[in-house]
């Protein structure tokens, strides 16, 4: 059977079905793809047309790629697809919630709102609030000695501010790198993630803490926005490309 497909609103064809299901696994056809063949009474989105193939096609649960249906492996309910298998396979064995996609290619995650992230932000601070005491007591700067010269005084108060940000800065960005969350987030049942799901990288989680910092500017409306938007999202969570899902 010959199909036609159309790309940049030409009409492409004819080809062949398999070679229509190379186009659409290689990323050239997708989901959204008007296809059409002879006896069919309209243009319709491959999504719909692929059941009629006679390998039927299926979109990837975590990438969205339209592949035959015998290339993705079936993990209950969800296709995935060779490339994305070892990363979904190794979310599944951190008892993670793997985001998948409807058949449409939107990711599907179950977003964590305004009030489970302000719970999860109040453990954070004590966590680190215990520990930075902690630090600049053993080193002796907890306080400003107010009989210390001037310039004593505010080289210990540089010092002290330095060792915070880095601790801080550190804390969140080890975490959120090696286990796509800080402790917090953990505890409640929270992550950070990419909007495919996939975990962020480290340019990500340095821009997302310091992007964090803006919220001051924004009298914390930028934290608030989580509480409206469809997402989910705070104003640092936009900036770097982030969504806080739940895990749980």
């Amino acid at each position: 059977m010959d199909w036609f497909y159309a790309r940049n609103g030409q009409q492409q064809g004819p080809v062949s079905e398999s070679y229509l299901s190379q186009l659409a696994g290689g990323g050239e056809v997708t989901a959204d793809t008007l296809v059409w063949h002879s006896g069919m009474a309209h243009w319709e989105p491959l999504r719909d047309a692929a059941s009629t193939f006679e390998t039927p096609l299926r979109p990837c649960g975590v990438c969205g790629r339209t592949l035959p249906s015998t290339e993705l492996a079936m993990f209950g309910d969800a296709a995935v697809c060779p490339a994305c298998q070892p990363a979904y396979v190794q979310r599944l064995a951190q008892g993670m919630m793997p985001s998948v996609t409807t058949v449409a290619g939107v990711p599907a995650m179950h977003y964590g709102g305004f009030w489970i992230r302000a719970a999860a932000s109040v453990i954070d601070n004590i966590i680190l609030q215990i520990a930075q005491y902690a630090i600049l007591l053993v080193l002796g700067i907890s306080r400003v000695n107010t009989i210390a010269a001037p310039g004593e005084r505010a080289g210990s108060a540089l010092a002290a501010f330095l060792i915070v940000l880095a601790l801080h800065c550190g804390y969140y960005v080890f975490f959120w790198i090696s286990d796509g969350a800080a402790i917090g987030y953990k505890i409640v049942g929270l992550e950070i993630v990419r909007p495919d799901g996939s975990p962020i990288s480290a340019g990500q989680a340095f821009g997302r803490y310091f992007a964090y910092g803006l919220n001051v500017f924004t009298l914390g409306i930028g934290l608030m926005m989580a509480g409206w938007d469809d997402e989910k999202r705070t104003l640092h969570d936009r900036i770097c490309g982030t969504r806080v899902i739940r895990t749980r």
